[in-house]
């Protein structure tokens, strides 16, 4: 059955898994250019700067990866041969820096303050880190941004050839598609654990003074 009285899911053939994977790449790519261009705005004193520009290197590194659900972005388009050195820059900065601490950008120390003449006060730890630098994250806007459009050009045919496909199935037949999955949980007992299926599932967490809601809009 539809999933609402305009929208439906397509039935699952090579071509509607394609289009579900290719707007899954775009999603990811989507998070990590509003997260760059939101630190370029907050300025490099902001301390929002930092998360965001993780945030964006985690996004689109991400894109790259091959899961249980998808393949990576490079089986269906390589990355332009200018972009090459950006790409890996973004990679090995997610690599040594976000998700690992590895990296000369940022440096612990046991240090110890002396008074006047010379002796211990206080052994204190320090840790000094050095952001991403304005003109990188730069070029990792305009790479987003380039990829985007690579994964927004396959989209566009495939989304097209579909709706020549099916611009003239009846009723009844779309009746008989298939609906994903919606379910809910309490936000209490959020656990991040579950792995998405190629089966289509999705689960939203409502805090508990929160009342849930189907897709339709009525309280379940």
């Amino acid at each position: 059955m539809p999933l609402s009285p305009t929208f439906a899911m397509l039935p699952d053939t090579p071509d509607s898994r394609l289009l579900a994977e290719l707007s899954s790449y775009s999603d990811d790519l989507s998070e990590a250019g509003d997260a760059i261009k939101q630190a370029l705005e907050a300025g490099h004193e902001s301390p929002l700067r930092q998360p965001l520009t993780s945030y964006a290197v985690v996004a689109y590194v991400r894109v790259f990866a091959h899961s249980n659900v998808r393949s990576g972005l490079l089986a269906h388009v390589p990355v332009p041969p200018d972009l090459v050195e950006t790409h890996d820059m973004i990679r090995g900065y997610r690599n040594t820096t976000i998700a690992h601490s590895q990296s000369e950008l940022s440096m612990s120390l046991p240090l110890a303050s002396l008074t006047t003449e010379g002796t211990v006060r206080q052994v204190v730890p320090i840790t000094i880190r050095h952001n991403l630098p304005r003109t990188a994250a730069r070029r990792i806007a305009e790479t987003v941004d380039r990829m985007s459009a690579l994964v927004s050009e396959l989209i566009k045919p495939l989304a097209e050839r579909l709706t020549a496909e099916y611009r003239h199935a009846s009723p009844a037949a779309i009746a008989g598609w298939p609906v994903p999955d919606f379910d809910h949980e309490r936000a209490d007992r959020f656990t991040a654990q579950s792995r998405r299926r190629r089966q289509p599932r999705f689960v939203a967490c409502w805090d508990v003074d929160v009342e849930p809601v189907d897709v339709r809009g009525h309280a379940v």
